[in-house]
């Protein structure tokens, strides 16, 4: 066993400048540029390596003998850095009561994404091949760009018990460009058996970024009496550009929504007391996976966060 030593420092200058115009009528509008990082999690830093073998029959036909598939951390990795842009447009056409319209724009460097690499090891003067994943920083550039709209009102100017309603809900949409995954060559044999994906990622988008996203909230609050409902749906994302099984190929979560309710009422101003129910809709996560390079996927898996009721007691004690 060799020890492997590493050292990395690095600086960034992040300016940030932000304007507000107001222009009356609570109408008002707001420009923003700054500069960020966002370092690498610890696990993808560490350098050791956890090396597993596979002795199944395909490996050993396409390779000659055992064939090692495993992940190590990469000591260098630095930071994601991005430009924002920020553009907004904010309304506050009464007291709790406003429409805002963001546009924003990001490009972001650094990215991580894996490296495979095929490299030979000896272990008791037997030498065999390993496929080494490790994450490192792209050079190419990341990029988005979208929109959010947002809408917030109590209706008070309603009368009787219907001045206690109100909604609150926002709409945003995303264009974004990724970043691709280096392969091996599309001649090793890893590649031509299916055990390491040879999928073209230039055409995916960032991961986690859905293109559309929706919330929708309405509420009542009045005399004591809260009852709260939420809609949240996300159109299909990127989870990861290569799968940890076979056939390690780019995984989206499909388009997904749920319903989640509650409704509390304080009995004193101290106790409050009620239900809360999650996933009411009783929605499935399915996740898919991509078979080639025009992005056309297939079923993974489905699973499902049932649906669950808390019923809570809440006192404040002062």
């Amino acid at each position: 066993m060799s020890p492997i030593a590493a050292k990395l420092s690095y600086d960034y200058f992040l300016p940030s400048f932000n304007v507000k115009l107001a222009v009356g009528s609570g109408l008002q509008f707001r420009a923003a540029f700054t500069k960020s990082v966002a370092p690498p999690n610890f696990d993808q830093t560490r350098a050791f390596y956890n090396v597993g073998l596979n002795t199944s029959d395909q490996n050993i036909l396409f390779n000659g003998g055992p064939i090692a598939n495993f992940t190590v951390g990469n000591p260098y990795l630095k930071p994601v850095r991005a430009d924002n842009y920020d553009l907004t447009a904010e309304w506050y056409f009464s007291n709790v009561g406003q429409l805002t319209l963001s546009l924003f724009k990001k490009n972001l460097f650094g990215v991580q994404t894996n490296s495979l690499q095929r490299q030979t090891f000896t272990n008791n003067g037997v030498s065999f091949d390993g496929i080494v994943t490790t994450p490192l920083n792209s050079t190419d550039t990341g990029r988005l760009k979208g929109l959010e709209l947002g809408y917030q009102q109590t209706y008070d100017f309603l009368p009787g018990f219907l001045a206690g309603f109100g909604f609150s809900g926002n709409f945003t949409y995303i264009e974004s460009s990724g970043v691709p995954q280096q392969t091996l060559d599309p001649n090793d044999p890893n590649v031509t058996a299916g055990i390491i994906s040879n999928i073209d990622t230039a055409g995916l988008p960032l991961q986690g970024l859905s293109k559309y996203q929706v919330n929708a909230g309405p509420f009542y609050q009045r005399n004591g009496l809260e009852i709260r409902a939420a809609y949240n749906w996300r159109s299909r994302n990127l989870l990861t550009i290569r799968d940890v099984i076979v056939p390690n190929s780019p995984v989206f979560a499909e388009a997904y929504g749920q319903v989640d309710a509650s409704i509390f009422y304080s009995v004193t101003p101290s106790v409050r007391m009620g239900f809360q129910g999650v996933n009411l809709t009783n929605s499935i996560t399915r996740t898919s996976y991509v078979i080639n390079d025009d992005l056309l996927t297939r079923p993974r898996n489905w699973f499902i966060n049932d649906r669950r009721f808390t019923f809570s007691i809440r006192v404040a004690i002062k």
